[in-house]
């Protein structure tokens, strides 16, 4: 069965419409849409002819988001949400047309797109884009003005989210100042339990000591974080701080501080050091602990309760690589394209920029090199190499 317009309306029994009174309505559809209308009226009728006309119900996937494509569509009725990940892009109307960008860079699709209700399209493959838009100079006008506007539109919306952005770590850094305050009070309580010359110290004031100082190293890292982030979206320059550390007690560290992460629980962490591998590795360390902190809390999704993740030490000729080995179920072969190269999580709770922020530490920031491999089933491991 096929769906054609008349009257502005879909008609759904086409066994009883005439054949031009069928044409008719198909170029009065095409005419009011911006793409189209410039067209001569002979390579309108000639697209009515040819277009296939579709129909999707609500909630049904039209495209998704890394698909290849070789065909674009005009909305003729109801609405068509884009949508990238959980976040929504934009919702279209009847009037406008989607997915001409696959057919002109060959790229796969950048967004999915489902019905908000019952929607019906004219679907344009390949050769019918190439035919009667690109071969057409009254046509690529609108088409580059409509292209031409969701840029704008685009570029609003980042625009108008980086400020809000920017308002907000810089929002971040003011709710530190208390903790400040309440430092000094527990030091203060600190010296009590430590008791006057020649007493002997209170029961938990080696737990309690200890708990400062990583409270301390941790409101200090997340102001560099904040004043590095802040640097970044004012354009001022900063120096990138490298300086040399032992890896190894860098990961005993990270790995005590997420003892208490969500993921962690019931988990253990084991390391591994390649015999007689003592080196300092040249690196920012706040950063390269960000990465660690990625790839152990990721391996700890992954991993069962009970699980074992280990993190081995290798030393190279050019440098150092660290490897973070999970044994849950694998990475599924339709994922792993998108990994450190798209906005990606399968976490409830995830936004999908820590494996991002953990290549651009590495690659970008130390000149370096990160990747993974896994097979299904039997676990993942993520390496990075750090150069000398």
């Amino acid at each position: 069965m096929i769906q054609s317009l008349l009257g502005g309306e879909f008609i759904v029994n086409h066994s009883e419409l005439d054949e031009k009174i069928l044409g008719k309505a198909l170029i009065d559809v095409l005419r009011k849409t911006d793409l189209f209308k410039s067209l001569p009226e002979e390579s309108l009728k000639t697209l009515a002819e040819n277009c296939k006309q579709i129909r999707i119900g609500d909630e049904e996937l039209l495209c998704k988001e890394g698909d290849s494509g070789n065909k674009m569509w005009v909305i003729v009725s109801g609405k068509l949400m884009v949508f990238k990940l959980k976040k929504m892009i934009d919702v279209l109307e009847a009037g406008e047309f989607l997915g001409e960008m696959a057919l002109i860079d060959k790229l796969p699709r950048s967004a999915s797109v489902r019905a908000v209700g019952e929607a019906y399209l004219l679907e344009i493959d390949d050769s019918m884009f190439k035919k009667y838009i690109l071969s057409e100079p009254q046509a690529m006008i609108p088409f580059v003005q409509g292209i031409t506007s969701r840029i704008r539109h685009d570029l609003d919306i980042i625009v108008g989210e980086n400020q809000r952005l920017n308002c907000l770590v810089h929002d971040m850094r003011n709710y530190l100042v208390p903790i400040s305050i309440s430092e000094n009070h527990m030091k203060n309580l600190l010296k009590l339990l430590d008791g006057k010359e020649g007493q002997k110290k209170r029961k938990g004031f080696d737990e309690l000591s200890t708990a400062i100082t990583k409270m301390i190293a941790v409101r200090d890292n997340l102001i560099t974080l904040i004043d590095q982030t802040l640097s970044i979206r004012v354009k001022s320059k900063s120096e990138y701080i490298k300086k040399p550390v032992k890896l190894f007690e860098m990961v005993k560290e990270t790995t005590e501080e997420l003892a208490f992460h969500k993921y962690m629980k019931g988990k253990t962490v084991e390391s591994h050091i390649q015999e007689g591998f003592n080196k300092e590795t040249l690196c920012n360390v706040l950063d390269l602990k960000r990465v660690l902190q990625n790839l152990i809390i990721n391996a700890g999704y992954a991993s069962e309760k009970g699980g074992k993740i280990d993190v081995h030490f290798e030393g190279e000729e050019d440098g150092v690589k660290i490897s973070v080995v999970d044994y849950g179920s694998g990475i599924p072969d339709d994922v792993q394209p998108l990994l450190l190269k798209e906005i990606y999580t399968s976490k409830p709770d995830g936004n999908g920029f820590g494996l991002l922020s953990c290549r651009e530490i590495v690659e970008d920031y130390h000149n370096g090199k990160i990747g993974f491999h896994s097979e299904f089933g039997k676990g993942a491991t993520f390496f990075f190499k750090i150069p000398n």
